[in-house]
């Protein structure tokens, strides 16, 4: 591992019941390893600072304007870490994954500045323009960018590593113009404008872009296989399984109420925060962990309520 190497992890209010578990995961398979949290919204985030030693970066702390007024937000929070990182080297990690074993082991960062994961399947067309950016619209901003060129390096920017610095806020300040004039040009949060600043700068050569069998993506496999992958023996991470970083992406998250979906890697970080930060045993970190994620659907069907009240009043 570098020496100036952290893992950084982005939350907000929503989610920070799983960023919990991701932190524990972090300490619980890669040791000492620094880590920080870029946090959007006033969640309190003592017990992780206090128990793992996690470094804190809010909105008020980051030094750049831009990123102070723009970058905080749904698909935007992880974008800070490219200027504001406390490391020269990281992994970046959404809320909503785990560390499971030595995924440091795909850290190549002296021979690469980017490293994402691995396509398994060359991309087509359509799932390019369902979840990147619109392939019809996009060389009339960008003519020069080959995006076929790339196919097989489109990736779900849950987790990757990367170098501080290897975009300029001038090209981010220009992405998000182009955001806010075009919304219908890039898709799902940052994915697809962070996939395009990376197969550019690649293109021109600006940057080193490797790849790595990094991340498990849950909703693309069924319980039985995920289960297969990551089993859990007797409470604790079975000594046979993949290094990777799990990721429930999409709308289906690890709740242990969960049932279409394998969580239980998830639930085993989850309850290893709580017995490191209380000592609970097994069935009162379970019934903790109920409360909460009974707590956080509250909050989802609130938000649905309010985008569709919205909608309503708009129309």
């Amino acid at each position: 591992m570098l020496k100036d190497f952290g893992v950084i992890v982005a939350c907000c209010n929503y989610d920070y019941l799983f960023a919990k578990g991701c932190v524990a995961s972090i300490r619980y398979f890669l040791g000492d390893v620094p880590i920080a949290l870029i946090v959007d919204g006033d969640v309190s985030t003592k017990a992780l600072e206090k128990l793992y030693d996690v470094q804190v970066i809010r909105r008020e702390t980051v030094t750049s304007k831009l990123l102070k007024e723009r970058s905080f937000g749904m698909g935007l929070t992880k974008m800070v870490a490219f200027w504001e990182s406390p490391w020269e080297n990281f992994l970046y990690l959404d809320a909503d994954t785990v560390i499971w074993g030595d995924v440091l082991q795909y850290e190549k960062l002296d021979q690469f500045d980017f490293i994402s994961d691995m396509v398994r399947d060359e991309l087509s067309d359509q799932h390019i323009s369902s979840y990147f950016f619109n392939i019809d619209r996009i060389n009339q901003f960008f003519p020069d960018f080959d995006w076929r060129k790339y196919r097989n390096y489109y990736f779900c920017t849950g987790a990757f590593f990367a170098k501080r610095g290897i975009f300029s806020l001038e090209e981010y300040e220009e992405i998000l113009d182009l955001v806010e004039k075009e919304p219908n040009l890039f898709f799902v949060g940052e994915q697809g404008f962070l996939n395009l600043m990376m197969c550019r700068a690649a293109e021109e050569n600006r940057i080193r872009l490797g790849q790595a069998y990094l991340e498990f993506l849950v909703p693309d496999y069924s319980c039985e296989l995920a289960q297969e992958a990551f089993p859990i023996e007797e409470a604790m991470p079975s000594p046979h399984h993949k290094s990777m970083v799990i990721h429930w992406c999409g709308y289906q998250k690890p709740t242990t109420i969960a049932r279409s979906i394998y969580t239980e890697p998830m639930t085993f970080c989850r309850q290893q925060f709580l017995k490191d930060a209380s000592s609970l045993n097994l069935k009162e970190a379970n019934s903790s962990l109920i409360a909460e994620d009974l707590q956080y659907y509250v909050q989802v069907y609130r938000k649905r309520i309010k985008r569709k009240l919205k909608k309503v009043l708009a129309s």
